[in-house]
């Protein structure tokens, strides 16, 4: 663990991550729309599934995902539109995006890196790599998050 978390310091360090926490409410709201993410006050640090189908793997994940930047004490968005895609975990302090795939293609992966072109990072997270207990997964997915 005390690796996982050198791991998470080295790339705050590397991609010189800040938190939003000192910009006020509406100026950070603003930003958020400018940026074409469409968020309710309501949606936020909520945890919401697909309107499409997925999985229970794919489920766990993303509340794994989301629970743990709660516990950080960052504000969160679940399935978040932005500029025509869905954002499955959005940190919304960071502007990091985590997507949560299976079958990730070239193709697909340039289309939901266009349509994230205003965030500070996107983290795919391949569902085959990603372990199926549930302890292991929570372990994996907080080496690899910042």
């Amino acid at each position: 663990m005390l690796n996982g978390k050198k791991n998470v310091a080295e790339r705050v360090r590397r991609y010189g991550l800040r938190s939003q926490s000192g910009v006020p409410y509406f100026r950070s709201r603003e930003m958020l729309k400018d940026g074409g993410f469409a968020i309710s006050q309501k949606g936020e640090n909520c945890l919401f599934s697909s309107t499409g189908s997925e999985t229970m793997k794919h489920w766990l994940v993303k509340a794994t995902i989301f629970k743990i930047l709660r516990n950080m004490r960052r504000r969160v968005g679940t399935e978040v539109e932005v500029n025509g895609g869905i954002v499955d975990v959005l940190d919304i302090d960071n502007m990091i995006a985590y997507e949560v795939e299976s079958n990730l293609t070239r193709e697909r992966l340039k289309s939901k890196l266009a349509n994230l072109s205003g965030m500070r990072d996107v983290f795919f997270i391949d569902l085959s790599d990603v372990p199926d207990d549930i302890y292991e997964s929570e372990l994996y997915l907080r080496a690899k998050m910042v």
